[in-house]
């Protein structure tokens, strides 16, 4: 085709499109209010108003605007160059992720990526399996001891998905009480990051509630990441953990590695992309499982007939076909991540829908994921969706719990595999139950979360 024709498809394409309908909200705070009140909630509401449209949606001073028809999805995802992280919600992050594949763009981010891929390749991940598995069995075994004690699920995720994430990361050679410390910064970190991403638009000095809290956490774990990795650079030490395989990585075309910087931002980047999200989906996995009680047996007898009561390998997941699609199932009832931040610098069109330039994009897979066009009965858990014969004619993006295109979740194998060991080995041991009356709300919080936690009780299996 000739560059005047792709011109005048060009200028066909503006003159045809169609201006973006924006939800206002209440006066100066637009939609705020109902943001933190129920973010997912009223995501939802907007989309199901406007099927099939992108929608601008006023936070304060700014105009977010939602895009959530997969074929939209995928125009997004698949033109990073477009629609990048140079501002926005972004910006907000940048203290305590820094530049780690989370949040770096352009050129950048493509270098660090293709050094980073070879990372997370199936040798690496079994290598690291039988360290993973390690600590969920010492973490199972600790659950066991809370007997018929009640316990708040979405807390004892969170610790075993640190366990997991951060032994992984830096291997067996970090005292337990040093991972402790440095876990509690990086969750107070994350609390200033959830306020500080959806107030975006505030200047960065604004004083909000707990900064001071925010900004000393991001101090303490710059020192404590970079110590880290200048004490194992200096060693010289060849482990299996993600640590090593950091200081490993090279540039294909320089040869170089990453300076001290680099590799603590793609650390904190892992732990935050790694741990939440893996502690969240399996918090609404169990509130799930016994919300129903015949996929939960079906689960257990699975799990039952591939391992019986010993321990998983990684050659065993792939036999865990069922438990698989009961963790997909769950991740698109309550997606870790319910929204996704994008960018676009310069005026653009998704679907014929004009976007203003410097307007930050949301994608919300919360949305997506329930979206009756694509998934009928959209609220019932029936992880048999995800059967091969039932997913086939599924649109690509109306599904994409880890992100998409070259920036989907470069741990996302990683991410399935710890669900499914933590799946399987706990349902060996234990058999949780939401304690009567506990009200169960999905949070506004940078991850899907629970409002006011998870009650449970754990009963033997």
């Amino acid at each position: 085709m000739s560059e005047i024709a792709i011109r005048g498809d060009e200028v066909a394409a503006q003159a045809a499109a169609k201006d973006t309908t924006v939800v206002r909200g209440y006066p100066l705070v637009g939609g705020l209010i109902d943001i933190f009140r129920d973010g997912p909630g009223f995501m939802t509401r907007v989309a199901r108003e406007h099927p099939g449209e992108v929608v601008g949606v006023r936070l304060g001073p700014t105009t977010v605007y939602l895009v959530t028809h997969p074929d939209h999805v995928q125009q997004v995802v698949l033109d990073w160059r477009t629609f990048g992280k140079g501002g926005g919600m972004f910006t907000a992050t940048r203290p305590l992720l820094g530049h780690g594949l989370l949040t770096s763009d352009g050129e950048f981010w493509l270098k660090q990526r293709r050094m980073m891929q070879p990372l997370f390749q199936p040798a690496n991940l079994a290598a690291l399996t039988n360290l993973m598995i390690e600590v969920i069995e010492r973490e199972v075994a600790l659950l066991v001891t809370h007997g018929s004690a009640i316990i708040d699920m979405e807390v004892e995720m969170n610790v075993m998905s640190q366990r997991v994430i951060l032994e992984t990361m830096l291997g067996r050679g970090i005292e337990r009480s040093e991972t402790d410390r440095l876990n509690l910064q990086l969750q107070s970190a994350l609390e200033g990051l959830n306020r500080r991403m959806f107030l975006s638009f505030l200047p960065e000095r604004f004083p909000l509630p707990g900064e001071g809290r925010y900004r000393a956490a991001i101090t303490a774990i710059d020192e404590a990441m970079l110590r880290l990795v200048q004490v194992r650079r200096e060693s010289g030490a060849e482990r299996e953990d993600l640590l090593s395989l950091l200081l490993r990585a090279r540039d294909e075309e320089t040869g170089k590695g990453m300076d001290d910087r680099q590799v603590r931002d793609e650390l904190v980047s892992i732990f935050v992309a790694g741990q939440d999200a893996t502690a969240k989906a399996m918090t609404w996995l169990w509130y799930l499982l016994d919300q129903s009680p015949e996929v939960e047996e079906r689960l257990r007898a699975e799990i039952a007939d591939v391992l019986g009561t010993r321990r998983p390998t990684f050659e065993d997941l792939a036999q865990l076909r069922y438990t698989k699609r009961v963790i997909q199932e769950a991740m698109r009832l309550y997606p870790p991540a319910w929204m996704i931040p994008h960018f676009v610098a310069n005026e653009t069109l998704v679907g014929g829908h004009r976007i203003p330039a410097r307007s930050p994009i949301l994608l919300s897979p919360f949305v997506t994921h329930r979206d009756p066009q694509f998934w009928p009965d959209p609220e019932a858990f029936a992880p048999d969706r995800f059967a091969p014969e039932r997913s086939a004619g599924r649109p690509r993006y109306a599904y994409y719990p880890f992100g998409g295109g070259g920036h989907q979740c470069i741990g996302n194998h990683f991410a399935m595999m710890e669900c499914q060991l933590i799946t399987a080995m706990m349902a060996q041991r234990l058999r949780p139950s939401l304690v009567a009356g506990h009200r169960v709300v999905p949070s506004s919080s940078m991850t899907l979360k629970p409002r006011y936690g998870m009650k449970m009780t754990l009963g033997a299996a």
